[in-house]
């Protein structure tokens, strides 16, 4: 029976990826399967308690095995790969790669490149069924209105995206290791803090205000996007498609709802019911010529002291929401780096068998995001 290792198992993909998992286990017990004959092991650095999931959420770390410990010490990465009896994993799921915006070069070299080399030298040295990577999809040259292929020119534009290209070259070089490299574009779902987010908090503002939500850069700019569910989906369906093949296989994740800088926005403001000021071509054409960090810093200046006054009106002090902006965000360089990604490859391939459950960003799904952080206590119900 199916053996899961996942590494990142409680942050915002490995949540997503442990409900899903467990969802399918129980419904494997319940027609027949032994609970016993699944072996689901899941991996990280912090404790599920300390990671703001809810309560229904934080129950499933309780029905599998789950190791805290420094995924930059190998002799830990050593001891979650060792199973009894001499067997090995089937699906090794790697959700940890860091994919925080705004780190050090530093931080990338070893949370992205170095734990990946480690965890797939470890997994071809076990000699795993196959390793699903999760990558980005932020690292394609500027192809206008287009939506980019899994085989176009790479280039990444900043730290974190040049690491996870240098880990997925890497990753496809080392021999006897099946490998499926996935690439999602901006992701949302329950638990996003980063993608997101920040925009629903200055919908949300701007609501509060009385005033219309500003929004940069042209309309029709690419946004592509995806759920975090189909993330976790096409994760397990790609591991079992692709288990000991030889070679490598990847594919980008996107919807098929060919997300604009005009959808999204129009969706997030759709949550609170404000209006949209898009600006005019003057203004953006100012803020094509200001530096990343200047427009920024611009922007998180003006959202950053009302949301604190906000939560502290409403008797919130431990919201760890922010509407900051970092500079690497795909947003902030959206005029230079349009986010066009086609997602279409994995889901027109019948053996794989993943489709997109969420087909575009809807009011529904954003504002389930609003919703679970009202739940939690770090977001005020206004």
């Amino acid at each position: 029976m199916p053996s899961y290792l996942v590494f990142g198992c409680a942050n915002f993909y490995g949540r997503a990826l442990v409900q899903q998992l467990c969802k399918e286990r129980d419904q494997a017990v319940g027609a027949g399967d032994d609970l016993q004959s699944w072996t689901i092991r899941g991996v990280d650095k912090v404790l599920p308690q300390l990671a703001s999931f809810p309560q229904s959420v934080l129950a499933l770390y309780n029905t599998f095995d789950y190791r805290m410990g420094n995924l930059r010490n190998h002799e830990f990465l050593q001891q979650v790969f060792s199973l009894d009896q001499g067997r090995t994993w089937d699906y090794v799921i790697n959700f940890a790669a860091e994919h925080k915006f705004g780190q050090s070069a530093q931080v990338y070299e070893h949370d992205v490149y170095r734990l990946s080399m480690a965890i797939g030298q470890l997994a071809a040295q076990s000699n795993v069924g196959v390793l699903v990577q999760l990558s980005t999809a932020h690292v394609f040259k500027n192809k206008g209105s287009a939506r980019h292929a899994e085989d176009d020119r790479l280039e990444p534009p900043n730290e974190l995206s040049m690491a996870h290209v240098r880990a997925e070259k890497e990753l496809m070089g080392i021999a006897s290791l099946p490998l499926v490299v996935l690439r999602p574009a901006l992701c949302y779902g329950p638990g996003d803090r980063q993608n997101v987010v920040p925009m629903l908090i200055a919908a949300l503002l701007s609501k509060v205000d009385g005033e219309k939500m500003p929004v940069l850069w042209d309309k029709d700019l690419c946004v592509s996007t995806v759920h975090v569910d189909d993330v976790a989906s096409a994760a397990l369906k790609a591991a079992r498609w692709f288990c000991r093949k030889p070679g490598s296989a990847v594919f980008n994740l996107a919807d098929p709802g060919d997300t604009t800088n005009a959808r999204l926005a129009q969706s997030v403001a759709a949550v609170f019911g404000c209006e949209l000021n898009f600006h005019s071509s003057a203004v953006n054409f100012i803020a094509k010529r200001l530096k990343t960090a200047e427009l920024t810093e611009e922007v998180n200046e003006s959202l950053l002291g009302p949301w604190m006054d906000l939560l502290a009106a409403h008797g919130i002090s431990n919201s760890t929401l922010s509407p900051y902006l970092d500079q690497e965000h795909p947003y902030c360089r959206l005029e230079s780096y349009p986010l066009g990604v086609d997602g279409s490859k994995i889901a027109r391939n019948p053996d794989v068998g993943f489709k997109y459950t969420h087909q575009q960003v809807t009011v529904e799904a954003l504002r389930a995001i609003v919703e679970e952080f009202q739940e939690l206590g770090q977001w005020p119900r206004i």
